[in-house]
């Protein structure tokens, strides 16, 4: 398998009930897709006995996402970050009060398997980012393009599950999968 692209990145704020049962409010596109990365950091406790490795534990502790985009638009950053939108001038307001929410994130990469095209969704559906760092400079003698990056927190919900991963051979039916994970529930 060769990863050959990443597109059609894609979230939803995330709600949990008092059961656990994870709801989202109906899928979104932040921006087009530049480059993700998620790292996953895993428990890691072994127990010797009688001079060996009787029991060993690798779970899924917690994770990271790194998104970078190719647009930071007012109203997805608000929403992303928990920042608020004022309805009469229209300018983002940070506030050092504001909580950023549990989102569900997902993605599409595309990849070559055996010679044939396939389309991997990966989804996250409980991430927290935080505000992204800024770095911007003047116009030189050449453009240079400038890209924002949200890093965030992978957990995983109360029934266990970090992470959905399904691969199609169709990119529309990826893209339709991606979306129904999100999608907005009575």
């Amino acid at each position: 398998m060769a990863k050959i692209g990443l597109n059609n990145f894609r979230y939803s704020i995330l709600t949990e009930a008092e059961d656990g049962t994870p709801t989202y409010a109906g899928a979104k596109k932040p921006a087009k897709a530049i480059d993700c990365k998620v790292n996953i950091e895993n428990n890691s406790a072994e127990l010797y006995a009688d001079d060996g490795l009787a029991e060993s534990d690798y779970s899924f502790k917690k994770g990271t996402a790194s998104i970078t985009i190719d647009e930071d638009n007012d109203e997805m950053m608000s929403e992303m970050l928990g920042h608020a939108i004022d309805k009469e001038t229209g300018e983002m307001v940070r506030k050092d009060t504001d909580t950023a929410p549990f989102i569900g994130f997902g993605r599409i990469i595309s990849k070559l398997v055996g010679g044939v095209q396939k389309y991997k969704v990966e989804f996250l559906p409980k991430v927290k980012f935080a505000e992204p760092s800024q770095e911007d400079t003047t116009k030189g003698e050449s453009v240079e393009f400038k890209t924002t990056t949200l890093e965030g927190t992978v957990m995983k919900l109360a029934d266990g599950t970090w992470s959905r991963t399904k691969t199609f051979t169709d990119k529309q039916e990826a893209i339709t999968y991606l979306e129904s994970l999100l999608a907005k529930t009575a």
